[in-house]
């Protein structure tokens, strides 16, 4: 929905735009199917996953990528090929892709390869290790999902000082700079080969909702970057860590509980079945979750009994990344220790879904598990050794699962206080409303429970076959292939048996049913018939500012994505939202009175909302209050601040008066209104990065722009010569114009595209020639046979 407008324009034009005005009034599209040609690296992209199409390309991907890394630790090639599929049938990567988040799914892909680069490098194979770092980083960087890449970097930060630790150990400091070094010009290299990308993005983050905000209010909540609560809106649960191992430990997904889990009514009392069928399963600690971060029963349990028998640094550097990503992932509800990381660690605060972050636990897991397994199958010695540490570890976590289906309310409440609070207010007024609502929940808790200890049963099943496996296997000794193929096959059907609830077959649709990702409603193509072009489109009928079908079509005032302009995001809090609110209650109203109300909303009108969907059933409303593309004034206000800025705006009149921040006052300087009633200003000609405008008048006008405001890059031009132009009312831009016949025209030229691709061709070119001549040096030393 928001790239629609960006690839017609590719698919109609000479070249691409970097601006669209699809979504949000208006907004870069850096981060919106933007494409740099000039990295030469990208197209490595296609050959290294065969040309696969999505979404099996990112599952190859996390298995080619994890099994590089276990193969350059001398794993067992069939035990690399065991961890491959354990790390990417994580139920988590599979929700990733049924909810369309591929730049995430790819980013990680590349996670396992960059890692694998660094211990190359810091192996002794200096060359090939920084030819992989630097490939690794740059397709990581290309994949543009930069919280991804941000929290690999932490793990490759706490993997580097665990190396500067073994250097000082062992005394091999000089190696040490050695390594660090190729490794540095590698990600320079792959910095630099994404110049383009990342210079924009950073120019634009300073104005995205990741930059500071100009407000004053609310300055306890806010950081340099996302509001504090705005990042952990999605924070887990320190119980629901458990999912790790129990999937359905917190109720599974956000869905009814009688979608999937029939037998949990069973025992529900008929007077409740009902209303419980309908109720969500799931009862963690996000707002709402598509489905738990499933890492595999047996998975955990070997990682459980690394901590154990596994010796050395690099097991205390995994076991510190895994704890750190799991309190991070806690956010909110470990408060203390998330402020911690959003007041002093540069860059944390410019993302959400601190969730996200378990990706580190998604790898370190997996690889200690592998690393144990690997220990169990090369060290002869290894049940002599270890006999008490592995009964233990194993019986341990065993035990627990084993209790967690005998006692589960032990571990968790099956309700939280907000559900409780909730279900009180709907019963209030009903008889008897306490013994209802006690019995309600009786009824729910009943249902969950059973959801929960179901799967408990069913990970205690998978532990206890792996562990009598393993136990038998190095009490034994019996072949070693047939104990890595029997563990591979008992851990793919663990992950793919709970996979399968999320990504299934009926997940899948054939492409030509796809083509048309939104169907066009009855509002669509009423809209469409004006072939003017030159409005805007406000949907009040579907999540305004959560929506990407009504972009599809048209320009919304809405729509979705992560980082909108942060101007934007506080003109939707503090004025937008509650006029759409407005306007949703008085649908219902009279016509003449509704269409009143909906003329005097400034916000709307101001940004050119022609067209308000109230259903997409339905004939669209015409606002008739719908400003145009610009307009000129007769007045203006000046104010001291952003806060007196977005005050000013919430009750004023935008079609008499302009309110202007103070530090804008010299361009106006010598300024009058002068009253001509035959000057006007219209939009001559629309691309979304070129914008034309004809205007005309006998005095001096002062106009306003319904475009969004945003001077990196929009540069404006009268009669074919530069010309200033300033922000106004908060989000618009302005200009002054002389009296005459004039062309006026916004081009969209930012700089960063100019100078970053030039940058981003030379380091990507000479990524590819340290490549070739780091795979050069290495069939170099091979010696050659003789015939």
């Amino acid at each position: 929905g928001m790239s629609k407008e960006i690839l017609d324009f590719k698919e109609n034009n000479d070249g691409q735009t970097f601006w669209t005005n699809s979504m949000f009034g208006g907004m870069p599209a850096y981060q919106i199917s933007a494409e740099y040609p000039a990295n030469l690296v990208q197209y490595l992209d296609k050959i290294i996953t065969l040309g696969l199409p999505i979404p099996a390309k990112y599952l190859f991907l996390f298995m080619i990528g994890f099994y590089f890394l276990l193969i350059t630790l001398r794993i067992d090639n069939k035990l690399a090929l065991l961890g491959a599929v354990a790390f990417a049938f994580s139920s988590y990567f599979l929700l990733f892709i049924v909810t369309g988040h591929n730049s995430k799914a790819h980013a990680i892909g590349y996670m396992a390869p960059l890692i694998a680069g660094v211990i190359l490098s810091y192996r002794g194979k200096y060359m090939i290790g920084a030819a992989v770092a630097a490939l690794s980083l740059s397709l990581e960087i290309y994949t543009n999902h930069l919280q991804i890449t941000y929290y690999l970097m932490l793990l490759v930060v706490m993997l580097v000082l665990t190396e500067l630790y073994i250097a000082i150990k062992e005394k091999k400091i000089p190696a040490f700079i050695k390594a660090s070094s190729f490794l540095a010009v590698a990600a320079l290299l792959a910095v630099c080969s994404n110049t383009t990308n990342l210079w924009a993005t950073q120019e634009y983050g300073k104005y995205s909702t990741r930059g500071p905000s100009e407000l004053m209010a609310d300055k306890e909540n806010q950081t340099t970057g996302l509001d504090r609560d705005y990042i952990t809106d999605w924070s887990y649960g320190i119980g629901e860590s458990f999912t790790l191992l129990i999937p359905d430990f917190k109720g599974g997904a956000s869905e009814p509980i009688g979608k999937n889990n029939k037998d949990a009514l069973d025992k529900v009392d008929n007077n409740f079945k009902q209303y419980v069928t309908n109720y969500g399963s799931y009862f963690g600690d996000q707002p709402f979750t598509g489905g738990p971060l499933y890492i595999g029963a047996i998975v955990v349990m070997l990682f459980v009994v690394g901590l154990f028998v596994v010796k050395g640094p690099m097991k205390w550097w995994l076991l510190i990344a895994t704890a750190l990503s799991l309190m991070l992932s806690w956010g909110r509800n470990f408060m203390s220790f998330t402020n911690l990381f959003l007041d002093f660690m540069p860059g944390y605060d410019k993302f959400r879904a601190v969730t996200t972050i378990l990706v580190i636990a998604q790898i370190t897991i997996p690889l200690l598990a592998i690393i144990t397994l690997n220990k169990m199958v090369t060290e002869k010695d290894f049940f002599q050794k270890n006999k008490k540490k592995l009964l233990y570890s194993m019986g341990g976590v065993i035990i627990f699962t084993l209790l967690v289906v005998v006692s589960p309310s032990t571990f968790t409440s099956f309700y939280s206080p907000q559900e409780y609070e909730q279900i009180a207010q709907s019963v209030k007024d009903q008889p008897n409303s306490q013994q209802l609502l006690d019995n309600f929940f009786t009824a729910v808790s009943s249902a969950r429970q059973h959801i929960m200890t179901s799967d408990a049963l069913r990970t205690f099943m998978f532990l206890l076959l792996s562990g009598i496996l393993i136990w038998c296997f190095l009490r034994y000794r019996f072949k070693k292939e047939i104990f890595i193929y029997s563990m591979l096959a008992l851990v793919l059907m663990d992950l793919a048996t709970v996979g399968r609830r999320y990504l299934s077959s009926d997940d899948f649709v054939k492409k030509s049913a796809n083509l048309v990702p939104f169907p066009r409603s009855v509002a669509d193509e009423i809209i469409d018939q004006d072939k003017d072009k030159s409005y805007r489109v406000l949907n009040i009928g579907a999540n305004t500012f959560n929506d990407a079908g009504t972009s599809y079509y048209h320009q919304s005032l809405g729509g979705y994505h992560g980082a909108k302009l942060k101007r934007y995001k506080e003109l939707i809090d503090y004025n937008l939202s509650s006029e759409v609110a407005t306007l949703r209650s008085v649908t219902q109203r009279p016509d003449s009175a509704m269409r009143s109300i909906i003329f005097n909303q400034p916000a709307v009108n101001m940004l050119n909302a022609k067209y308000i969907i109230v259903k997409a059933d339905q004939p669209p409303i015409l606002n008739a209050g719908a400003l145009g593309n610009a307009w000129f004034v007769s007045s203006m206000k000046f104010v001291a601040n952003a806060d007196s800025e977005i005050a000013a705006i919430n009750r004023f009149d935008p079609r008499t008066l302009v309110v202007i921040d103070e530090r804008y006052k010299e361009i106006l300087s010598g300024f009058n209104f002068t009253p001509d009633s035959t000057a006007q200003i219209v939009l001559a000609d629309y691309k979304p990065n070129h914008l034309t405008y004809k205007s005309s008048g006998k005095s001096e006008q002062l106009a306003v722009f319904s475009e969004i405001y945003y001077d990196k890059g929009w540069n404006a031009y009268i009669d074919n010569q530069p010309a200033k132009y300033f922000r106004a009312d908060y989000v618009l831009r302005a200009m002054r114009i002389t009296p005459g016949e004039h062309t006026i025209e916004f081009k969209f030229e930012p700089e960063v595209i100019k100078v970053g691709e030039k940058i981003s061709f030379a380091g990507s070119l000479l990524i590819i020639l340290l490549i070739a001549f780091a795979v050069w040096s290495e069939f170099r030393k091979k010696p050659v046979s003789k015939l």
